[in-house]
């Protein structure tokens, strides 16, 4: 009996220590969300849009849109979606409450990012620093928003990182989207996604409707846009003028070749030729055909790319000067929500 009693009392207790643990844990999880919302809530603004429309009745209509922003220099530039911003009669920010008249420097509807500068910054305000090397997060870690949602002021908003995706059914996206829980309707589009260690990992771009997420550009990504729209305005992809193609390989992976090589292209003009299987370009490696788009989109026009194939059993490596890609439409529009579709895989891309 005496012994029974000694077992219970140190389960007991080893009960209350674990309660105490755990109890711990979530006080220091709990603080440690403070803290990244803490030094990252004055980076973040509301957006707001007017767009002129028809007249009724003799009134001229405008449509009013809203959506998150945040700063990301201290000359006042800030991202907001491209569905917020292109297109726009007037675009303004609210930060602490306060209007901000604010100019387009370039918009992207392709990865449906813009950036504003505000005319006359803020006084006080904290900026969001851009690193392109950092790693994409873990799936299953904690992500962090903070976002304006409706008419209320920056709100942290607690969710998953639940994978890198390249694709969503027939829809090809032009590069690895993060996706993630964190809900971006009623304004929230366009907030800023970080990890518990305070990094920020992508800006949200895109609704997962029927999941109640969203799509987040990585932030290797975001730079590539954010650079080419602050230089020039908009974004010149580099194009080289193949088709690829996913076959099946002896060891049952796949590979991809391409199908097509047109004449005159950069890639015939720099040997490039039907057959060859992609290893790599611009250092990305190709493992189908879904790789290919995504390494096109950290390419440049009229800027040499090396190209690693396999023509037969022999490593080829070259270098193809890319020419601006044709024009074409957008694989996520700016006001397009990506809705979970049962339709078949692509098996083709074409660059």
């Amino acid at each position: 009996m005496r012994a029974c009693l000694v077992w219970i009392a140190l389960v007991s207790a080893l009960c209350a220590h674990l309660a105490s643990a755990n109890g711990a844990e979530a006080l220091a999880l709990q603080e440690r969300l403070l803290e990244v919302y803490e030094q990252n809530k004055g980076a973040v603004v509301r957006v707001k849009a007017a767009y002129v429309g028809g007249e009724v009745d003799g009134k001229q209509q405008v449509m009013l849109r809203v959506g998150t922003g945040f700063f990301i220099s201290k000359e006042g530039h800030v991202l907001v979606s491209a569905s917020r911003a292109a297109g726009a009669s007037r675009v303004w920010i609210e930060h602490d409450g306060k209007p901000y008249a604010t100019e387009a420097i370039g918009h992207d509807r392709l990865t449906n990012i813009s950036v504003l500068r505000v005319l006359e910054p803020p006084e006080e305000f904290s900026i969001i620093k851009l690193d392109p090397a950092e790693p994409l997060p873990s799936i299953g870690s904690i992500a962090v928003a903070i976002t304006c949602p409706l008419d209320f002021g920056p709100t942290p908003v607690m969710g998953l990182f639940t994978g890198i995706e390249k694709k969503l059914g027939n829809k090809v996206f032009p590069t690895s989207y993060i996706r993630t829980t964190i809900p971006v309707d009623g304004g929230q589009g366009g907030c800023p996604i970080l990890d518990l260690n305070g990094r920020f990992i992508g800006m949200s771009v895109a609704s997962i409707a029927e999941l109640n997420g969203s799509f987040a550009l990585p932030v290797d990504a975001l730079v590539r846009v954010r650079d080419d729209l602050m230089f020039s305005g908009h974004i010149i992809h580099g194009w080289m003028g193949f088709e690829v193609t996913s076959k099946l390989l002896e060891d049952d992976s796949n590979g991809v070749y391409l199908s097509k090589v047109i004449e005159g292209a950069p890639a015939a003009l720099a040997g490039l030729q039907e057959g060859d299987r992609l290893v790599s370009i611009a250092g990305r490696q190709i493992e189908d055909v879904f790789d290919v788009p995504g390494a096109f989109f950290f390419t440049r026009a009229n800027q040499f790319t090396p190209v690693e194939v396999y023509r037969g059993e022999k490593l080829i490596k070259l270098s193809v000067k890319t020419l601006p890609r044709p024009e074409k439409d957008p694989v996520i529009g700016a006001e397009e929500k990506v809705e979970a579709e049962d339709s078949a895989d692509t098996s083709e891309a074409v660059e």
